[in-house]
């Protein structure tokens, strides 16, 4: 007997209709997909359509992302390692180069 494996998501999002007269009637929207073979980026994608669906601005979603990644309660060792990949840089490393980097000028004290 062979078992069939998948993984189905399904998301329902509704909305009642606007006050004014230009905003449109309660929508329903209903995204079904088959997520067997998706990796991380692909389920971050289906809820990123959904944060727009939901009328979010892309910059707000970005936000969002990087809040994710980047908080207290995520290890400095696994957010060095996310902002390396993206060449990205942590407050508290910048602080660092700019202590440690060589200066030019012999005049100039860092720290």
């Amino acid at each position: 007997m062979i078992n069939d494996y998948y993984t189905r998501l399904t998301i329902t999002l509704e909305q009642s209709g606007g006050e004014e007269l230009s905003s449109p009637n309660a929508t329903k929207s209903i995204l079904e997909t088959d997520m067997v073979d998706c990796n991380v980026h692909a389920w971050f994608r289906i809820f990123e359509q959904v944060l727009r669906d939901a009328g979010f601005p892309d910059d707000l979603i970005m936000r969002g992302a990087c809040e994710l990644a980047f908080n207290e309660m995520r290890s400095t060792d696994n957010m060095r390692k996310v902002a390396r990949e993206y060449d990205l840089k942590l407050i508290e490393d910048i602080h660092t180069d700019v202590l440690t980097a060589p200066s030019s000028d012999p005049l100039v004290d860092l720290s």
